[in-house]
């Protein structure tokens, strides 16, 4: 864990300007046209709770500067299932997603190196250097799938409401496509992500914790 908390609060002032830049990106304002599909997206809405909880962390930061404990671990569970939130966005969308645009329109696209890779990179980083660790307990990794059911319970919802508007976008990703890939086929999906998240939040947590079991060496 590093100390320094001015580092920190540069750190976090870095990662809360360009999260606005990549929260303009999701409303499209760099296309010169509204996305009135921002509020669908998974990337989108992960990338919004990171950068509202990196502000309040750089607002209590700056406030708690001048005292002499060490710097701020907010929130430290709801820190830890972000941190595998974001991961999985970032690990999705590269390696499912990615591979159907250009190498150019991937790397030219500021919204989408934000959003994908830079923001979720930096979140996961103020975690690895500026949170304190070995706190993690084992049931942890089991909590990180509560937001992600919630959004596709929010996204099954909305399209059942909507879905009459053949104009919308009912479904943002192909593995949520109950229409297309059937009931099993969604579940199927449903599954291997829900998999996924644990999978990597126990990951985590053995990092997170390999220091604290890590036995004293006799000299």
């Amino acid at each position: 864990m590093i100390n320094n908390k001015l580092a920190r609060i540069i750190f976090l002032t870095t990662y809360c300007v360009l999260g606005l830049i990549g929260f303009m990106g999701t409303l499209g304002y760099f296309n010169g046209e509204f996305n009135n599909n921002f509020y669908v997206y998974y990337t989108n809405l992960s990338n919004y709770i990171c950068w509202v909880m990196m502000i309040i962390t750089l607002v209590l930061s700056i406030k708690n500067y001048h005292r002499q404990d060490s710097p701020l671990s907010v929130a430290p569970l709801f820190k830890f299932l972000c941190v595998i939130m974001i991961m999985v966005t970032c690990l999705v969308y590269n390696i499912l997603l990615a591979k159907d645009y250009g190498v150019s329109e991937y790397f030219l696209s500021l919204s989408n190196l934000l959003n994908h890779l830079i923001l979720p990179v930096m979140f996961i980083v103020d975690w690895v250097l500026f949170y304190q660790h070995g706190h993690t307990r084992w049931y942890y990794p089991l909590l990180c799938v509560i937001m992600p059911l919630v959004y596709v319970i929010y996204i099954v919802i909305r399209a059942v409401i909507i879905g009459s508007n053949t104009n919308a976008l009912l479904y943002p990703y192909f593995f949520l496509d109950i229409n297309t890939l059937g009931v099993s086929g969604f579940m199927l999906w449903l599954m291997i992500l829900i998999a996924i998240f644990i999978a990597i939040g126990y990951v985590l947590y053995l990092c997170d914790n390999l220091k604290r079991w890590r036995k004293p060496t006799r000299h």
